[in-house]
């Protein structure tokens, strides 16, 4: 048994399995969930239709697993209903309208076009989760075009004092009339006791479709916006809880599982941390082994860092 099995077998988390939100989950299982889902309770919120086959392969992954068609709204609509604009493509498919005269300066602008508008059952992602008789999240991944930022603070405070990782894809260029930005996200996050442990910027090349394709041809747009250079033009930001602030409101199971999803993340410093803490505070028992690993796993990520470094500093000189 490796050491991330041993962890789930502790009493804690065989008591309450890791609970995994993924809202606008288009593509289907989040690939760094795919190590531990058989552990953990998956959500998937996704009201397009055309990503639901994609989705089917959560129910053979997951320990078990909770699709959600309807769509997970920061605040409650008066009659449960809310419109979705279904796009070319599915993955940019909002509630929010596109703009068109803004993304048209961009080669991916297509993937945007409106092909239908349709009304959906809607309800808060708070509603939803008690429904399925869930009282807490422990990773949020939020992927709604537009409105990610603000599901966050619609979880209340006792949830969000539990969660231990956060995601959002928030754009870097007007997309959507109203869209949450990169910018905001960063500054509102600054507020919470999170770090960000991520940032992976997308990027699109710069140039109307209509002018590409008169100079290239029609066919060539796809494979300028696949092969030519391109500019930022969304982020991906995944956020850990750090153990240092607001400690007390982290238990053995969040110190456990946060330790889990650092590893997962690629962070093993932080993940060292977090170790330390339990140690500390749980007078050591499998923390000392999760500290062991810890140390490995950075000793490893310095010896297969290393010739990279010596490249970089050899084309310095």
């Amino acid at each position: 048994m490796n050491l991330i099995d041993r962890i789930f077998s502790e009493p804690e988390l065989r008591a309450s399995p890791p609970v995994l939100v993924d809202v606008g989950a288009a593509g289907g299982v989040h690939p760094v969930w795919r190590r531990i889902a058989r552990h953990a309770i998956g959500v998937g919120f996704e009201p397009d239709a055309r990503e639901a086959a994609p989705l089917g392969a959560a129910q053979r992954l997951f320990k078990h697993w909770i699709f959600c068609p309807g769509l997970a709204l920061p605040v409650a609509t008066p009659d449960g209903r809310a419109q979705l604009h279904l796009t070319r493509s599915p993955q940019c498919s909002s509630t929010l309208q596109p703009r068109a005269t803004a993304v048209g300066e961009w080669a991916f602008a297509d993937l945007f076009d409106v092909m239908d508008t349709r009304t959906f059952p809607a309800t808060t992602l708070l509603a939803a989760l008690q429904a399925q008789g869930l009282n807490r999240v422990d990773w949020l991944k939020c992927d709604t075009q537009g409105l990610d930022l603000r599901l966050f603070p619609s979880l209340p405070p006792a949830w969000r004092t539990q969660l231990l990782a956060v995601e959002f894809e928030p754009g870097l260029t007007d997309v959507y009339e109203g869209e949450d930005k990169l910018a905001d996200v960063l500054a509102a996050m600054k507020c919470e006791p999170f770090w960000l442990a991520e940032l992976e910027v997308g990027r699109t090349p710069r140039g109307r479709p209509a002018l590409l394709a008169a100079h290239l041809g029609a066919n060539a747009v796809r494979w300028v916006r696949r092969l030519a250079p391109g500019a930022p033009a969304w982020a991906n930001a995944r956020y850990l809880r750090d153990p240092v602030l607001a400690a007390d409101g982290l238990d053995r199971r969040a110190l456990l599982l946060g330790w889990v999803f650092a590893t997962l993340s690629g962070q093993h410093a932080h993940a060292l941390a977090v170790a330390d803490a339990g140690t500390r505070r749980f007078a050591g028992g499998i923390f000392v082994a999760m500290t062991a690993a810890s140390v490995r796993s950075l000793r490893w990520a310095m010896v297969r860092g290393l010739p990279a470094a010596i490249w970089r500093r050899l084309r310095s000189v």
